[in-house]
Parts: C-alpha cells; structure tokens; sequence
C-alpha cells in the first residue's frame, strides 16, 4: 500500500518528466544527425557526449521535482493526519518514499538514454552500449546527491512551492560560486563528474579509462548520508 500510495504522489511529476526529457533529447539528436558530415563517427561520439551534458541539467530539474514529497509537504497540503494514522512508523513511510524516488530517478536517467540509442539508430549510425552505461552511471552516482539534497530540504522547509525553490537557488547559487571563484573550481568537481568530462578523450571522442569506483562511491556515501538526515529530521518533528 505505502509503494502505491508513493506511486500515485509521484507519478505525475516523474511521467510529466520522462516524456518531457524524452521528447527534447529525441528531437534534439534527430535534429544534429542532420548537420554531421565528413566524420560521421566521430561526430556522433561527440554529439552524444554534448547531450549527455544536455541531459543531465534536464534531469538534475527533474530529480529535484522527485524529492519534494514527504511528510512536510502532505502537512501543507492537509492530507499528512491521513499518512501518519497508517499503522506503520514514519521510517519506513519515508523510506518507502525515498526508494521509490531512487528507482524513478534511475528510470530517468536509462530511459532518455535508450530513447537516444534508438534515434541514433535510426539514422543508421552507432555507437557503444558500453559508452552509454558508462555515461548513465557517471549521471546516477554523481546526480543523487542532488536528489538527496531535494529531500533534505523537503524534511527542513515546509510548503510546497518553497522547498523546490530552495533547492533550484542552492543549485544555480553554487554552480556560479565554484566556477567563478578559482580557488573553489576544483569543488565544483560532481557537475564534470556527471558529465564525463574527466574521462573524455579528445582523440576518439569516447570515455576512456577505468570507470571511477571511488569517486562514485564518495557521491553515494553523501547522498545516503543527507538521506538518513532526512529520515532522522522526520522523526523528531511535531506534526
């Protein structure tokens, strides 16, 4: 019951961002297939590397939109005495939560990814599956830190519009912060990791090297860390 009742808070944002994201990535390959010319290859390779950047801005705005359910919101909205009349705990209310906006955050992030294999296809031209499991688990492990950052507000700031307002100011406020302040550049690390600009060769135009255990592991122990936070905050509130 709790994962259905997760499901239905959520489906609306995360349908509304699936087709959303599908629709402008598919329409943005199709649209660059037709301008490349004399290397096709690698052409494509780089093409893909650009709309993987392109991808991941529109599913950090998404993943932010996952996190701000909760407790806190249901209060705003009045339906939150519903919730907490469950015979459940309110760990495992928001746990439920909290793993259903994980395996929707990964959905969001494989399914634009096949979206553009297929249309890549399509135009008869290839590239590495490989490269392409590269690139999502480059954006999942670096990128639910800002789905974890989304919940820790949500269990901090009540209302519904102001959580995600928070979160999208803290966002743009520390990416201007640590690429204009030079000796915070090397902080501002998670977006290129995402990215793959450290693993980009610009002989082959693919991602080269070993993929990177430890830091997607460092980006992961955060996210769980600011996770449990939240789980702890929702604990100790008064509702």
């Amino acid at each position: 019951m709790l994962w259905y009742k997760a499901w239905l808070e959520t489906r609306g944002r995360f349908l509304v961002s699936l087709c959303a994201i599908s629709i402008i990535i598919a329409f943005f390959v199709h649209h660059a297939e037709h301008v490349i010319t004399p290397e096709p290859k690698r052409e494509t390779y780089f093409l893909l590397f650009f709309v993987h950047h392109y991808l991941a801005g529109l599913w950090i705005l998404s993943v932010v939109l996952l996190g701000m359910g909760g407790l806190l919101r249901e209060r705003a909205i009045g339906t939150s005495s519903l919730t907490l009349a469950l015979p459940v705990s309110r760990t495992r209310v928001v746990g439920v939560q909290i793993a259903l906006g994980i395996l929707e955050a990964i959905l969001l992030a494989v399914l634009p990814w096949s979206v553009i294999l297929f249309t890549t296809d399509l135009a008869g031209r290839t590239f590495p599956a490989s490269q392409a499991v590269f690139y999502i688990l480059l954006l999942i492990s670096g990128g639910l830190v800002y789905f974890a950052l989304a919940v820790l507000i949500s269990s901090l700031i009540e209302g519904e519009y102001t959580a995600p307002a928070v979160v999208y100011g803290l966002v743009v406020l520390s990416g201007i912060i640590f690429s204009s302040v030079d000796s915070l550049r090397p902080y501002a690390d998670l977006w290129r990791f995402m990215g793959g600009d450290n693993y980009f060769n610009h002989v082959t135009y693919l991602l080269s090297g070993p993929f990177p255990w430890f830091g997607a592991l460092t980006a992961l122990v955060v996210a769980a860390l600011m996770l449990l936070a939240s789980v702890a905050v929702i604990q100790k509130r008064e509702f």
